[in-house]
C-alpha cells in the first residue's frame, strides 16, 4: 500500500473517531441526536474541506520531491561531465536529425494547405481506362462533372502554361494559370485589389475585346511597381489585351507547384478558335484541364468517389468515340505531394532508427553508471525509500539529460534545415516554406520527453530491483545486478545492430540503385548541347510564318562562333513534358476508342544528327518535307518492333492524331526510323514514339538545340542577342545545357541515396560503440576470470576468441533479426530502386560482411586490451 493511501485512511479513521466521540458528549450535555451530530460537525470544520486540504498539501510535497530530483539530478550529472557530455551527444545527433526530417515532412506532407477549409479540398482526377493512367480533362468532360454532381459545392479547373509580357519594357517570360472563374470562391480567397473573376468572364472576353487577368502580388510589385490604380489597367500578354480586374494577397500561390504562377486568366482564352478546327475548350478529346473540388460539409470522400464513378461511366456511354475514361478522387494535399511522399517517409523511417540506437546507447551508459551507483540506491532503500521513489528519481535524471538533448538537437536541427533545403530537389512542392516553427519545437520536445523516458526505463527498472542488503557488503560484487545488466546490454545492442542492418540495406539497394541509372544510356549524347526555349505569340506568329521564324533563327544559330549545328523540336527529352496521341495503322483495324497511343514529338530537320539520336533507317526530314508536300513521319524503334513486328515499316503509312492546324490528321508515311530516346525519364523505358516536321505541323512553341565544340553555357548571351535581334518581343528562357536535365533526373535519388547513406553510417557508428562499450565492460568485469584463466595457461588467442566470441554472437543475433526484418521492410523501397529488387542478395551479403567486420573490430579491441592484463594483478581484482 503506497504511503499516500496509508495516509489518507488514518486520517479517515482519525476524523470519523473525532466526530464520533463529540457528537456522544453533545448528546450526553442534553442535545438531541441531529443537534449533537450538526454541533461536532461544526466543532470539526467541514471535512470534505479538511480532505482537501490534505490533498493540495500531499501535491505540494510531490512537486517538492520532483524538484528536489531535478535538483539532484543536476548535480548527478554536473559531477560526471564526461558521461554527461557523451549522452548529451549521442540524444542530440539523433534528436536534432529528427527535427530537421519533421520540419520538411511536416512543411511538406502535414501541414493543411493554406485556404479556407482545406481538408474539404479533393482533386478529380481523370485516368485512361487503357493501362489506368493518370490523365488531365478535358473541357467539356469537366462541364458535365460541374453540372451532373452532387456532392460538391464548387468544381473548377486549371491549366498552366508559358507567356510573354510585352507592351512595357523588356518583354519578360511568365508563367500563368487559365483558370475557371469560380476557383477564387471555391479556395476561400479573395484579391487585395480589385475583384475576383465573374461567371460572364468564363467564356467571352469584355466588351472592348480584352480578356479578365488577376495578378499575383509578386508580379504586380515587380512589374508595375505596386501601382494601387492597377486595377482597370490594360495589359498585353502574347500580343492579347488583357485588363486587370484584381491582385492577389502576398504570399497566395495556386497551383500549389515549385514555380508560382504570375497571374490568373479565365478560360475564355481557350475558346478563342483557330481557323479551321474547333476551339480546344469544344473538344472532348483534349485533355488539358486538371479539376479541383470542394466537398459539401457531410459528403464524404467515398461518396464522391462513387458518384463521380457513376456520372464518368455514364459519359463513356454517351460518347463512344471517346476512349473510355476513369476518375479518381484524392485529397488536394496528396496530389501536391503524392510523388515525393514515399521518399521522405523512408528518411523519416531512417532518422527514427537512428534516435532509436541514440536511445539504446545511452540506455547502456546509463546501465554501466547505475552498476556504480549500486551502494547509492541501497542506503536509499535502506532509509525507507520505496521502489517507485528511486525510478522517479532515475526518471527525472534522464529526462534531465533528454531535455539537454533536445535543447542542443533543436540547434542542430534548425543548422539542419537550412543544409537539407539547400540539398532537396528543388521540384519538391512547399519546400521553401519548411522552417523550425513552434509545431517542430513541440515535436522536439515530446521526442525529447519520450525519449528520457525510453532510455531511462531499462536503468532505472534494474536500480530499483537490487538487492541493497548485498550491495551494502563492503566488496560485494553484486552478480545477480551484473547478470541481469548484461542481459540488459545485450538485448539493447542486439537492437541496435538490427535496426543497423535495415538501415544498412536500405542505403545498400539505394546506392546500387542509383549506381545502375547512372549507367542508364537516354538515347543520345547530352554533351556539349545548349537548350533554350521560345514562344511565338499566335496574333503575330501564325501557320507558316511560325515556321518560317524558326528555321531563320535555327539557320542564324547555326552559325555562330562555336556552333557545330541547331535544331529545335516539342517535347524536349528529359523535360518533363509529355505529348501523347492515338495511332492508326494502315491495314489494321482498330475501333478509335481502342487504338494504341503512341508519344508525338515536333521536329526541325537535323535535330537527330544535333542531339546525337542514330538514324537507324531510312532518312531524316529535309526542308523541303512541308505543307505542300506528302505527310511524312520518323519512327522509333519501340513502335517498329510492336507495330510492324518483322516487316520492313519504311513506306507504310500510320495516322496520329494530332492535325497541321488546318485540317483532321493526315496519313503519314515512313521514312525513317531512329533510336529510341527515354524521353519522359531515365527510369521510364522508352515506348513508341512518332516525330512529325515541324513546316507540316506548325507550332507556335519549341525548344531549341544548338550543339557547340566549347562550353554551351559560354554562347547562351550570344544567343539572347542574336534572338533579341530578330524579335525584341521574344523572350528566351529555360537557358540550360542537355547534362543539366539529366542532372535533374539524377537529383531526387542522388539526394535520397546520400541522406539514408549518411543515416545507415550514423546507426552503424553507434551501433559499433555500442557493441564496443559491452564488449569492454564486460572484459573489465571478467579480469578476475581472466586472470584465473592465464595463470592456469589459457593463452592470449583463446581469451581473444572468449571475448570476441561474445560481440559476435550479439552481432550474428542483432543481423538474423536486421535481415529478417529488411524482408519487410525494403518492398517500401521498391517505387524508389531502378533495375535492383528490394531482396537483392548482393546487397544483403554485402552488408552482412561489413556488419560482421565492424563488429568484429569493435569487439577486437577491448579483447586484446584484456589479453594485457598481468594475471597476478586480474587475481587480485574486486
Amino acid at each position: 500500500m503506497s504511503r499516500r493511501k496509508r495516509m489518507m485512511e488514518d486520517l479517515d479513521h482519525e476524523i470519523r473517531d473525532f466526530i464520533e466521540r463529540e457528537t456522544q458528549d453533545n448528546i450526553e450535555r442534553g442535545m438531541s441526536p441531529e443537534e449533537a451530530r450538526y454541533a461536532a460537525l461544526r466543532t470539526f470544520g467541514n471535512v470534505t474541506r479538511v480532505k482537501e486540504d490534505t490533498r493540495e498539501v500531499w501535491s505540494f510535497m510531490w512537486i517538492e520531491q520532483l524538484w528536489q530530483d531535478v535538483q539532484y539530478g543536476m548535480r548527478m550529472l554536473s559531477k560526471n561531465p564526461g558521461f554527461t557530455a557523451v549522452a548529451v551527444l549521442t540524444l542530440a545527433l539523433g534528436i536534432g536529425a529528427n527535427t530537421a526530417i519533421f520540419s520538411v515532412v511536416y512543411t511538406v506532407l502535414l501541414r493543411p494547405l493554406p485556404f479556407v477549409a482545406p481538408d474539404q479540398l479533393v482533386s478529380v482526377v481523370s485516368t485512361r481506362l487503357q493501362g489506368n493512367v493518370p490523365d488531365n480533362a478535358s473541357y467539356p468532360d469537366f462541364a458535365d462533372w460541374r453540372a451532373q454532381n452532387h456532392v460538391f459545392s464548387h468544381v473548377a479547373a486549371y491549366d498552366t502554361d508559358n507567356f510573354t509580357l510585352t507592351g512595357r519594357g523588356e518583354a519578360l517570360h511568365i508563367q500563368g494559370a487559365v483558370v475557371s472563374a469560380d476557383l477564387f470562391s471555391l479556395l476561400g480567397v479573395k484579391p487585395v485589389l480589385g475583384r475576383a473573376f465573374l461567371p460572364d468572364e468564363d467564356k467571352l472576353p469584355a466588351a472592348n475585346g480584352a480578356f479578365a487577368i488577376i495578378l499575383s502580388h509578386r508580379l504586380w510589385q515587380e512589374r508595375f511597381s505596386a501601382d494601387p490604380g492597377i486595377v482597370g489597367r490594360t495589359i498585353e500578354i502574347d500580343n492579347r489585351d488583357f485588363t486587370v480586374v484584381g491582385v492577389m494577397p502576398a504570399g497566395f500561390q495556386f497551383p500549389i507547384e515549385v514555380g508560382p504562377a504570375d497571374f490568373w486568366m479565365t478560360m475564355a482564352i481557350t475558346f478563342v478558335t483557330v481557323p479551321g478546327q474547333p476551339s480546344m475548350a469544344e473538344q472532348r478529346g483534349a485533355h488539358y484541364l486538371n479539376v479541383i473540388a470542394r466537398l459539401k460539409p457531410h459528403a464524404s470522400q467515398a461518396l464522391a468517389q462513387a458518384e463521380m464513378s457513376t456520372i464518368v461511366s455514364r459519359l463513356n456511354k454517351q460518347y463512344p468515340e471517346n476512349a473510355p475514361r476513369g476518375v479518381e478522387v484524392m485529397p488536394e494535399i496528396n496530389r501536391v505531394a503524392g510523388p515525393v511522399r514515399p521518399a521522405l517517409l523512408i528518411l523519416f523511417f531512417a532518422v527514427g532508427c537512428v534516435l532509436l540506437i541514440a536511445c539504446a546507447n545511452v540506455a547502456n551508459l546509463m546501465l554501466a553508471r547505475g552498476a556504480s551507483r549500486r551502494k547509492e540506491m541501497a542506503v536509499r532503500a535502506a532509509l525507507g525509500a520505496g521502489r517507485g521513489r528511486m525510478v522517479r528519481q532515475l526518471l527525472s535524471e534522464s529526462v534531465l539529460l533528454a531535455l539537454l538533448g533536445g535543447a542542443l538537437g533543436a540547434t542542430l536541427g534548425f543548422l539542419g534545415v537550412s543544409g537539407l533545403t539547400s540539398m532537396l530537389p528543388v521540384d519538391i512542392p512547399r519546400l521553401a516554406g519548411a522552417r523550425i516553427d513552434s509545431t517542430v519545437l513541440l515535436f522536439t520536445a515530446l521526442v525529447s520527453m519520450l525519449t528520457g523516458v525510453l532510455f531511462g526505463l531499462a536503468p532505472a527498472g534494474q536500480a530499483s530491483r537490487l538487492n541493497f542488503v548485498e550491495s551494502l557488503k563492503q566488496g560485494g560484487q553484486g552478480l545477480s545486478e551484473g547478470l541481469h545488466r548484461r542481459r540488459g546490454s545485450g538485448f539493447l545492442v542486439v537492437a541496435e545492430m538490427a535496426l543497423a542492418v535495415v538501415l544498412l540495406i536500405g542505403a545498400g539497394l539505394l546506392i546500387n540503385s542509383f549506381l545502375r541509372l547512372q549507367r542508364v544510356d537516354p538515347g543520345f549524347n547530352p554533351q556539349n548541347v545548349l537548350t533554350f526555349k521560345m514562344d511565338l505569340p499566335y496574333v503575330r506568329y501564325s501557320g507558316l510564318r511560325q515556321t518560317q521564324f524558326f528555321d531563320r533563327a535555327i539557320e542564324r544559330l547555326s552559325h555562330l562562333p562555336g556552333a557545330l549545328s541547331a535544331s529545335a523540336v516539342l517535347p524536349l527529352p528529359l523535360d518533363g513534358g509529355e505529348i501523347g496521341t492515338f495511332l492508326a495503322i494502315e491495314g489494321q483495324t482498330a475501333a478509335e476508342a481502342n487504338q494504341p497511343r503512341t508519344g508525338y514529338s515536333w521536329v526541325e530537320p537535323d535535330y537527330f544528327r544535333t542531339v546525337g539520336i542514330p538514324l537507324i533507317k531510312g532518312r531524316d526530314f529535309a526542308a523541303t518535307d512541308d505543307l505542300k508536300a506528302a505527310p511524312v513521319v520518323i519512327i522509333n524503334e519501340a513502335l517498329a518492333r510492336r507495330f510492324f513486328s518483322q516487316r520492313d515499316p519504311i513506306g507504310k503509312r500510320i495516322k496520329p492524331g494530332v492535325g497541321n492546324g488546318y485540317n483532321m490528321p493526315p496519313w503519314r508515311e515512313i521514312v525513317g526510323i531512329v533510336g529510341d530516346v527515354r524521353q519522359y525519364g531515365l527510369t521510364s523505358a522508352p515506348g513508341p514514339e512518332v516525330y512529325v516536321p515541324l513546316a507540316q505541323s506548325p507550332l507556335g512553341s519549341m525548344n531549341f538545340v544548338v550543339r557547340t565544340a566549347v562550353d554551351p553555357l559560354s554562347v547562351a548571351g550570344t544567343v539572347r542577342k542574336e534572338v533579341a535581334e530578330m524579335d525584341k518581343d521574344l523572350p528566351v528562357y529555360g537557358v540550360k545545357t542537355f547534362n543539366q536535365y539529366l542532372g535533374q533526373g539524377f537529383a531526387q535519388p542522388r539526394f535520397l541515396t546520400l541522406l539514408l547513406g549518411i543515416f545507415a553510417a550514423l546507426a552503424l557508428g553507434l551501433a559499433a560503440i555500442g557493441l564496443y562499450g559491452l564488449v569492454s565492460y564486460s572484459a573489465s568485469r571478467r579480469t578476475h576470470e581472466i586472470g584465473i584463466r592465464m595463470a592456469l595457461g589459457a593463452e592470449k588467442r583463446e581469451v581473444l576468441r572468449l571475448v570476441v566470441g561474445q560481440g559476435f554472437r550479439l552481432t550474428i543475433i542483432g543481423l538474423s533479426i536486421g535481415i529478417a526484418g529488411s524482408f519487410a521492410v525494403t518492398r517500401f523501397l521498391s517505387s524508389l530502386l531502378y533495375g535492383v529488387k528490394p531482396t537483392d542478395p548482393l546487397t544483403f551479403t554485402a552488408v552482412t560482411f561489413v556488419l560482421v567486420g565492424v563488429a568484429v573490430l569493435a569487439s577486437y579491441i577491448p579483447a586484446r586490451r584484456a589479453t594485457k592484463v598481468d594475471p597476478t594483478v586480474a587475481l587480485r581484482h574486486e
